[in-house]
């Protein structure tokens, strides 16, 4: 009897679980699911605009033959002073979404049970799975510089530095001086200049039946001839490199923002380095969708800017990056903030419908059912 009465037990323990699990996968109504206190706090998105950058590097060093340049070459206005030199090469503006500190709501009741927000607490859903990206974070290293080798000018010449005897018999020998060895430099110029004629010309001897061959001897007399030149006329190294800046405008503050400074001779620099020029980030808002929308937007009886649940419909501008007066480069954005925050009806935020929202801008981009 024992036995049995253990067994009936356990009988409707396992029962009652199994109904009362059954209950709990039926899908609860809006009104079941908003008995909880306090609502939950969300944030609308503010825009920002990232700017992405792309400049080219050159380093510039003249050559130890400068001065003989025109003389035994016919080369006038030979570098004579090293550079550095920088170009901005491309510019490309894309937008962000972060949340905006001015734009703090509660939503309580029924409908805080169904919100999505991402994952710094913008709200991209209602009554929806829509999930939203995980932020990017880009980092901008402002120390980068072009590869230079240890030895700029390796071969100097191919003939010795000593005059009258071998190179491996130094003992009472003199040093060829510097114009000697400009001479004998712009001699083998000459000589290689030749050597390429001939070979273009391939009169006398038969072209290899490889042409990779042939073209491996001529891009190998052509450096042999760039190699000697920038004794004369110098050489270059070059080099590109790629930065990233976020700016958050703000709807109060200036229409001009510094977005970061820009040097000819040292390359992109922080905001904060006064030694290069302020690139400006001018923003010229549409400021008639700006009107228009505040007059539709007026919120019912009983909601607040801190209580109930809002959206925004973003704003049109006009970005552009400026070089003083120069027009570096232009885009049409939507930006939240420049936009109107509006009240979500009633009607549609009873569990009904789904509602999807736009994390960058705010603004509703679907609605159903």
């Amino acid at each position: 009897m024992k036995r049995v009465a253990i067994l009936l037990l356990t009988s409707f323990l396992i029962a009652g679980n199994l109904l009362a699990t059954g209950k709990d996968d039926k899908k609860k109504s809006a009104a079941e699911l908003g008995v909880f206190n306090g609502g939950v706090i969300y944030s609308l998105p503010r825009t920002g605009i990232r700017i992405i950058v792309e400049v080219s590097q050159e380093k510039f060093f003249h050559g130890p033959y400068y001065e003989y340049a025109q003389k035994y070459l016919g080369i006038k206005s030979a570098p004579t002073s090293d550079a550095e030199s920088w170009k901005i090469t491309d510019l490309k503006m894309e937008t962000f979404g972060e949340p905006d500190p001015v734009e703090i709501h509660k939503a309580t009741g029924a409908v805080a049970s169904m919100i999505s927000l991402s994952d710094n607490g913008v709200l991209i859903g209602i009554n929806s799975s829509v999930k939203g990206e995980s932020s990017k974070i880009y980092t901008s290293l402002f120390t980068p510089d072009v590869e230079i080798p240890r030895e700029i000018w390796p071969e100097m010449s191919m003939h010795s530095f000593l005059a009258g005897k071998d190179s491996m018999n130094q003992v009472g020998d003199r040093l060829k001086s510097f114009e000697q060895k400009a001479g004998e430099a712009a001699s083998d110029i000459l000589n290689l200049r030749d050597r390429k004629a001939l070979v273009l010309e391939a009169d006398d001897n038969p072209l290899p039946p490889d042409g990779h061959a042939y073209q491996v001897m001529v891009d190998e007399l052509n450096k042999m001839i760039g190699d000697y030149e920038s004794l004369f006329i110098g050489k270059s190294y070059k080099s590109s490199h790629k930065y990233v800046f976020e700016v958050v405008p703000d709807t109060k503050g200036s229409k001009a923002i510094v977005a970061f400074r820009f040097s000819a001779t040292a390359g992109i620099l922080p905001e904060s380095n006064v030694s290069g020029k302020p690139i400006m980030l001018e923003l010229d808002p549409n400021g008639d969708l700006v009107r228009n929308g505040e007059l539709k937007s007026a919120p019912v009886a009983g909601e607040t800017s801190s209580n109930g649940l809002f959206y925004r419909t973003p704003g049109i501008v006009v970005a552009r990056l400026l070089n003083g007066s120069e027009v570096l480069a232009q885009a049409r954005l939507s930006m939240a903030q420049f936009g109107v925050v509006a009240p979500i009806p009633d009607g549609i935020t009873n569990g009904e419908y789904s509602i999807e929202f736009h994390p960058v801008t705010g603004a509703i981009q679907r609605i159903g059912n």
